[in-house]
């Protein structure tokens, strides 16, 4: 409905909980999406696509995928060009999506095709620093494995590029992708099927990459969810799984073996949940897998909550699967920007929507060693209270970090740990790729990308610091530590090898931090306020140090990879 603006309103995850069925649908309904009311903003950020044949099928079933996905985008058509000539950058544009069919180009061998295709792809990331993305070639022909292996090339080595994978949804041999006879009537082969496929895939498996915050962890219920039955009424014998459960319970596993978190959610005795995983090897997901147990009688609210502070993250960035409505519903109204799946239709469509999730991530970059960590910080915790100052705490840690100095390949995880990170980033900048490409290629600008490990996990990757050369001073414009990080004593440390280098390599003399205020980043300011020994006198700006840090004789091994 059309708020006193004007607008269309936007529901929240509460009604999303009632479009799930549809979206999810292992076959889309194109009246069933256009019945929930869903359209497309007048004003925001463009989507604008570059085509050679209709987009209008795929963007008619947008905005309620969008909206599900929590994504504001407005879908900008240009004419079609089979040239791909290029207007300009163009004004507010967040996204560049090139949709093309390749049956249209028949007089261009493969070779001379793919290397027009790239050499296009290079000038429109020229021109434009948004997002670009590429709708491959949807067949099984030599010719379409060539253009998609050039393009999946392409958007390897290119900031900011992804891959709508038409190849994958053609794949399907019972799910026929082109109808020859539409073009006449439509202006593209892609049938009706196809389309919403396909806008389903874009604001679900591409956009979020770009728009959303990563799932970071899942809160599973138990009862009705993971199996069949009610482990407090038919017993642990009476529990039953499902070949449908099964599958659930083995992809949840894949999951927490990549890194994503895994809670336990259920109103259930304890001894009785801990006693049901260890007489159930048949169970795919095991007890290894959960990385916090949150089995009680209080709210599902209140166990979201525990959870997320176990895994040191913010509520909204789980995904709670739960059976019953009522406490999906209890347990949003509770916490702000908690995603919800709904898994009271089966464990087949609450797989097929686990699957297809929007933000949940695509690989495992930045997810390595959550689950150590986690295990870990027990141990941690207890060093700490027993240590008698920090100098004992790091020696018992044994900590080692790692640091490189404007590596090329980890750019990507470079723009998560900016674009993600909320507590301790400084700046708040939110960096894309192309904007970590810069610092990694200018001469005035450098990077330092920081891993950490310790005696008790590795923590894999977990800082990034960017500065840029402003007259004598190395201006840092971005400080990001992942929470994992946190808690070690080893903040000054990262950021005291670092700045050395930086001022090394950038030839400065003395180091301004940029700054700014968040929701969530008050660790972050706090921690400067103390290391430059002064008060942030505004809600943003800049503050100086006093003197480069020295090196720091402490028990902790410092080495640089680069």
């Amino acid at each position: 409905m059309p708020d006193e603006a004007g607008a269309v309103s936007d529901p929240g995850p509460v009604e999303h909980l009632a479009w799930q069925k549809i979206l999810f649908a292992q076959r889309l309904n194109a009246f069933e999406i256009l019945k929930l009311g869903a359209q497309a903003p007048s004003t925001g950020p463009v989507l604008r696509v570059h085509r050679n044949h209709a987009f209008e099928t795929v963007s008619n079933a947008l905005p309620a995928f969008l909206s599900f996905a929590g994504i504001t985008l407005v879908p900008r058509l240009g004419d079609y060009d089979d040239s791909l000539s290029f207007d300009g950058p163009g004004p507010g544009v967040a996204s560049e999506l090139v949709w093309l069919d390749f049956a249209r180009y028949p007089s261009l061998t493969d070779h001379d095709l793919t290397a027009w295709l790239i050499g296009r792809l290079k000038a429109l990331r020229g021109i434009s620093a948004a997002p670009i993305i590429v709708a491959n070639a949807p067949g099984r022909s030599a010719r379409e494995a060539h253009i998609n292996d050039a393009l999946a090339a392409w958007a390897g080595e290119t900031a900011d590029a992804a891959i709508l994978d038409l190849a994958a949804l053609a794949s399907d041999p019972s799910f026929p992708f082109i109808d020859e006879a539409r073009a006449v009537v439509t202006g593209t082969r892609y049938n009706a099927a196809a389309a919403l496929a396909t806008a389903r895939a874009l604001a679900f498996r591409v956009l979020p990459r770009f728009f959303t915050a990563p799932i970071k962890a899942f809160a599973v219920d138990l009862d009705n969810t993971l199996y069949d039955g009610v482990l407090g009424e038919d017993g642990i014998a009476g529990i039953v799984l499902t070949p449908g459960h099964a599958a659930l319970q083995a992809r949840l596993a894949e999951w927490a073996e990549k890194g994503v978190l895994l809670a336990v959610i259920s109103r259930n005795e304890p001894g009785d949940v801990e006693a049901l995983f260890a007489a159930r090897p048949d169970f795919p997901l095991k007890a290894a897998h959960i990385s916090s147990w949150q089995v009680g009688w209080t709210d599902k609210s209140a166990s979201v909550s525990a959870a997320a502070e176990a895994f040191r993250i913010a509520p909204d960035s789980i995904l709670l699967i739960d059976d019953n409505l009522g406490e999906l519903i209890e347990a949003a109204a509770q916490t702000a920007g908690l995603r919800l799946l709904f898994a009271g239709d089966g464990p087949a469509d609450a797989l097929r929507a686990l699957e297809n999730y929007p933000g949940l991530p695509r690989d495992a970059v930045g997810f390595e060693g959550r689950a150590a960590d986690l295990r870990a910080n027990k141990v941690r915790e207890s060093l700490a209270h027993e240590a008698s100052d920090s100098a004992d705490y790091l020696a018992a840690l044994g900590a080692t970090l790692s640091f490189s100095l404007d590596p090329a390949k980890d750019r990507t995880r470079l723009a998560e740990l900016s674009a993600k990170t909320n507590q301790f980033n400084l700046a708040l900048r939110r960096l894309s790729e192309v904007e970590v490409d810069r610092f990694l290629s200018e001469d005035d600008r450098s990077v330092v990308h920081v891993r950490l490990a310790d005696r008790l996990s590795d923590s894999g990757s977990v800082a990034a610091l960017f500065a840029r050369r402003e007259g004598d001073s190395a201006v840092i414009e971005e400080l990001a530590i992942s929470c994992r990080a946190l808690g070690r004593r080893l903040e000054d440390l990262i950021v005291g090898e670092a700045l050395r280098r930086i001022v090394d390599v950038l030839g400065c003399t003395r180091v301004s931090f940029d700054y700014a205020e968040g929701q969530r980043n008050a660790p972050a300011r706090r921690w400067l306020e103390t290391y430059a020994g002064q008060s942030l006198p505004a809600a943003a700006g800049r503050i100086d140090l006093a003197e480069v840090p020295r090196r720091a004789d402490v028990p902790v091994a410092l080495a640089w990879t680069d």
